[in-house]
């Protein structure tokens, strides 16, 4: 790796630049103390090579090249941004202070011994955050020296792991320039002086940051990046929570560049992925040693890689299943489930059991670069004023329903009706095969008033707001019992594909859809309803109906049988009141008939329980040569009845449905 390394008491910096002449500044403070040029006869390529025998270790450096002074771009330490945000840092050039670069960070024994954990995509829940807008809100309850920092989010562990959170994936962690300057381009090409515009990247996603080092402003002590970077990955591993970090690429950076910053996360500091955004060569990342058995997140894996590449040749180390889609696909789809919108019942079929062999799906409903999950649900256009670009950035799709009223409401009705469509937004997310991601302050309601592209605001508008725990505790309680309910039950997070067959002749297949009459689901471009039962065989669990209205009005669903000795119950019904909609374990309302209506909008989920009145129809005991019934035959014999009931009433289904059709000249 290129940068500056320590070698027999020789310091030896090595740059990547495309130039005639690249020169060495040495500083004390703020003061330039030396220059030291280059040897172009120690150049290959555009690859410059400086040996310095002499004691600099007090100094900090930088590089200059054509009259320019710039940051070592492979820097894994910098010094000059302790505030973030602050204006006068904006146009201030890192240095590296050289002591610091070449010394190693704290490898104490625990450190040592830690490594990324490897939990499997189907056992994943994901909660992504900014370092900064986790703890930087008052309302944090993190002592103010620690708030937006690594510390901050180690001391909020305890309530990622009481949510259930099994994974983080971290807004760019890394020394980016969060003042933003003016792009005069061709504009104004005798433009030279760069000040601070008074606007700030929040976001981080900019091609002039340094990869390679933890962000200075992210650290309570603003000395030690790198140290406490690694303990908040230990602590999170400690609490079985993997990392995943964001790195942002352009078309301009070069493959080798890519490479060499995942590698180095992944060796020093243990991280268990990378969400690639921008622009990345896939068939170069997927043919490296060292990221193979790596989680790597990218838009689309599908088309990437051949499949005659995929086990041998340049492509060995490729591995297939550490690999992820993460794009907004399932999010718009579900948006337009959610509100209703027609022909839809084919795609939701699709989005809910998706979950292809050679990678794993990320999916969500709402993410940072959009609306938040209450915004789509109050909005139904984009209200980016406070950016100050005429509202014309973010995108137009929002895929957004306001409920009958733009921004915040006081009317009962709205308010009842956004919080059974959010409720359903996290059943759509949390019953789907794919892995859940959550986006941080939705759990709880959180509000951006509409702005879908708030990548300029360090402020409350994306900061985390902990008041909303207890304002609205009947959406956090409801996220946290559905992530719990999704993590307890496997037929909704299974690790293969479910094939809608009963390859196990258990009575019924391992998924099957259903419409208002059981057995046949009701595919017209005007339907709003599905049934979906999984059974539990396949999964060592509970057999479980889901019943989704997504129509205005209210329908009557008429249910399959459940296994032998079973009886329906209501596990969670996202218009009921009591219990927040969703019933404890043991005390769920049992359905007396295979019947249940369905509100307007809403979910049912129901469960196959034990049916105590169930008695096991007796066998007359045959004697003399001819042996008697085993148990298991009567199992199956009574799986046999049940399958049997159900395909009558399929037939029968299909009689009624064609009687009807006579009659009304249909």
């Amino acid at each position: 790796m290129f940068g500056l390394k320590k070698e027999n008491n020789i310091y030896v910096f090595e740059a990547v630049v495309h130039t005639e002449q690249l020169y060495l500044n040495l500083y004390e403070g703020n003061k330039k103390v030396r220059q030291i040029a280059f040897d172009p006869s120690e150049r290959i390529g555009d690859v410059w090579r400086l040996e310095v025998e002499e004691d600099i270790s007090r100094l900090s450096y930088c590089y200059e090249a054509d009259g320019q002074v710039f940051t070592d771009p492979n820097g894994t330490v910098f010094e000059g941004r302790k505030k973030f945000g602050f204006l006068k840092d904006g146009t201030r050039i890192l240095k590296t202070p050289v002591s610091e670069a070449v010394a190693v960070p704290d490898e104490s024994a625990e450190w040592l011994k830690d490594r990324p954990l490897d939990i499997p995509y189907d056992e994943t829940i994901v909660y992504r955050l900014h370092v900064r807008g986790f703890t930087a809100h008052s309302s944090s309850g993190v002592n103010k020296d620690v708030r937006g920092t690594f510390q901050g989010v180690i001391e909020k562990i305890p309530y990622l792991v009481s949510l259930g959170i099994t994974a983080v994936e971290l807004m760019p962690p890394y020394e980016f320039n969060e003042v933003m300057l003016p792009d005069y381009g061709s504009q104004n090409p005798y433009k030279t002086e760069l000040r601070p515009t008074g606007r700030i990247n929040y976001w981080g996603f900019t091609k002039d940051a340094m990869q390679l080092a933890p962000k200075s402003s992210f650290t309570s002590d603003h000395k030690n990046p790198r140290n406490e970077f690694r303990k908040l990955v230990y602590e999170l591993h400690r609490n079985r929570i993997e990392v995943i970090v964001d790195l942002y690429f352009t078309y301009e950076t070069l493959p080798d560049y890519i490479t060499t910053v995942m590698r180095y996360w992944r060796i020093n500091y243990h991280i268990d992925g990378i969400h690639m955004i921008g622009s990345a060569p896939y068939s170069v990342i997927a043919r490296d040693p060292y990221l193979s058995r790596f989680k790597i997140w990218a838009d689309s894996w599908e088309g990437q890689m051949h499949e005659g590449d995929r086990f041998g040749g340049a492509y060995r180390h490729y591995s297939p299943r550490y690999l992820a889609d993460y794009n907004d696909g399932f999010q718009n789809d579900m948006r337009r489930v959610l509100k209703g919108d027609e022909s839809m019942l084919g795609t939701l079929m699709n989005r809910i059991r998706f979950n292809p062999a050679d990678r794993a799906n990320i999916q969500y409903m709402a993410n940072v670069s959009g609306m938040s999950l209450m915004d789509a649900l109050s909005y139904d256009r984009k209200h980016n004023e406070e950016n100050h670009e005429d509202n014309r950035d973010g995108t137009n799709q929002n895929y957004s329903w306001n409920c009958g009223e733009e921004g915040p409401s006081r009317k009962k009705s709205v308010k009842l009706l956004r919080r059974k469509m959010w409720r359903n937004a996290y059943l759509l997310l949390m019953l789907s095969q794919g892995t859940p991601l959550i986006n941080s302050g939705d759990e709880c309601g959180q509000t951006r008033l509409g702005n879908n592209n708030a990548y300029c605001h360090d402020n409350t508008l994306n900061w985390m707001d902990w008041h909303l725990m207890e304002k609205n505790s009947e959406l956090y309680e409801f996220a946290k019992g559905a992530i719990a309910f999704r993590k307890k039950h496997k037929v909704f997070h299974q690790p293969k594909a479910l094939r809608q067959l009963d390859y196990r002749s258990v009575g019924i297949p391992d998924l099957s859809f259903h419409g208002e009459n059981a057995w046949r689901p009701d595919m017209e471009n005007f339907r709003r309803q599905l049934g979906v039962m999984y059974a539990g065989e396949y999964a060592d669990d509970d057999t479980f109906l889901v019943l989704y209205n997504f129509h205005w009005e209210k329908h009557d669903f008429l249910l399959a049988h459940p296994p032998v000795g079973k009886k329906w119950a209501v596990a969670i019904d996202t218009a009921a009141d009591e219990e927040n909609g969703m019933y404890p374990e043991g005390l769920e309302p049992e359905l007396d008939i295979y019947e249940r209506i369905v509100e307007p909008r809403s979910i049912v989920v129901l469960k196959a329980v034990k049916d105590k009145s169930y008695r096991p129809k007796r066998r007359r005991v045959v004697r003399g040569n001819k042996e008697k019934k085993s148990t298991e035959d009567k199992l199956k014999s009574d799986a046999e009845a049940s399958l049997m009931k159900n395909k009558e009433e399929i037939v029968k289904t299909g009689v009624d449905i064609k009687a009807k059709a006579t009659v009304t000249g249909h």
